[in-house]
Parts: structure tokens; C-alpha cells; sequence
């Protein structure tokens, strides 16, 4: 219709957007891989996670999307089987969520800075961290960095949300990169960018 909206920020697919509804074009194939209703096109509250099991992985394969069916509800839905995996409410209204790389988990924020772990398999909810003002998984991992106020918060191991490793830092982070096998924090503090590996 000339109406549509499409976004290719995803690298395993192409969203398209019209009157409402998200179809999702897997890259290389001809079909549509899904379809949800969302008035929600901001790419921070939409999560697309397609993850091909390795030959030595336990992991399945799964394709997974996560994207909100008003302010404070999520909804997870298989791809493949096109079933819905999960129906999240949430007091306050979602501003960030992000399912992890085998689309097994979504980490989501509110409105009040609120960051909270969503096992999908579980069906549980736990609250990670409060006054959260960056968060994001570390690339093809299931390590997630995240910054309340002063401190950055590591959970090397997301399957033990208790065990976070807490570095106090002068600034805000900006993001992560990975080069030549090691991945590091990008802060700003003002004058100097400080990299924390």
C-alpha cells in the first residue's frame, strides 16, 4: 500500500510495519516468519531472537519475539510454533526489553528504573536491580552489565541472578564492544572514555 514501515536494525530480520501489525521477514527466506499485533514500533520494546542449536549445544533451536500488547504488558511468542510462551503484566509501564541470545530469558525495565529477569521456561520474575539507567546482555552470551547510579553490575552468570559482581564508576556507560576476543564496558566520565574489561 506504500504505507508500510520497514526497519532492518534486527540482523537476522526485517520488520515490517502496517496499519498495527509487525511481520517479520527472516533474511534469506521468502515466507513470513510471524505476525503480531503492536502499535509499538520502538525497537527498544521489541526483542526478535532467532537461535540455531550448535552441534554440541543442549539448547533447541528457537525463534522467538517479544513485544508489548499495551504499556505494561509483554507477550513472548514462539515462532515456531507460533504459540504465545509468555504473558508478562507489570505495575508500571515497560520502557526497555531484550531477550538474551537463545531466547530463553527477557530482561525488561520500567518506567521507575526497575530492571527485572523473566525466565521464560519458569514463568518467573525476579527484580534485578533498582535506579537502572543502562542495561544491555553482552552479545551471543547470557552476561548481562547494567549501571545503578555509581556502580556497574555484572551477572556473569544470569541462571544466578544473585551473584552480581558491582565495580563503583565515575560516569555513564555508554555500551559494550567486543574486539579480538575480549569484551569491555565504554564509560564516560566527562573529560576521559574509560574502558573496563
Amino acid at each position: 500500500s506504500g504505507r508500510e514501515q520497514f526497519i532492518f536494525d534486527n540482523p537476522q530480520v526485517c520488520m515490517v510495519f502496517v496499519a498495527g501489525e509487525l511481520c517479520l521477514v527472516e533474511y534469506g527466506r521468502n515466507e513470513i516468519l510471524g505476525t503480531c499485533r503492536t502499535d509499538n514500533s520502538n525497537m527498544h520494546r521489541i526483542s526478535v531472537r532467532l537461535h540455531e542449536a550448535g552441534e554440541n549445544s543442549e539448547d533447541g533451536s528457537r525463534k522467538a519475539i517479544a513485544y508489548l500488547i499495551d504499556r505494561q504488558t509483554i507477550q513472548v511468542d514462539d515462532l515456531v510454533s507460533g504459540i504465545a510462551a509468555a504473558r508478562i503484566s507489570h505495575a508500571f509501564r515497560v520502557d526497555w526489553m531484550e531477550l538474551n541470545h537463545r531466547a530463553a530469558k527477557l530482561l525488561f525495565r520500567d518506567k521507575q528504573r526497575q530492571l527485572i529477569l523473566y525466565d521464560i521456561a519458569t514463568q518467573t520474575k525476579t527484580t534485578l536491580l533498582n535506579y537502572c539507567s543502562y542495561v544491555q546482555w553482552v552479545p551471543e552470551s547470557d552476561v548481562v552489565v547494567a549501571q545503578n547510579r555509581t556502580d556497574l553490575c555484572v551477572w556473569y552468570s544470569i541462571d544466578n541472578p544473585d551473584k552480581v559482581s558491582v565495580v563503583p564508576i565515575k560516569g555513564e556507560v555508554e555500551g559494550i564492544e567486543r574486539t579480538n576476543g575480549k569484551t569491555e564496558v565504554i564509560v564516560d566520565e566527562g573529560v576521559n572514555t574509560v574502558a573496563y574489561g
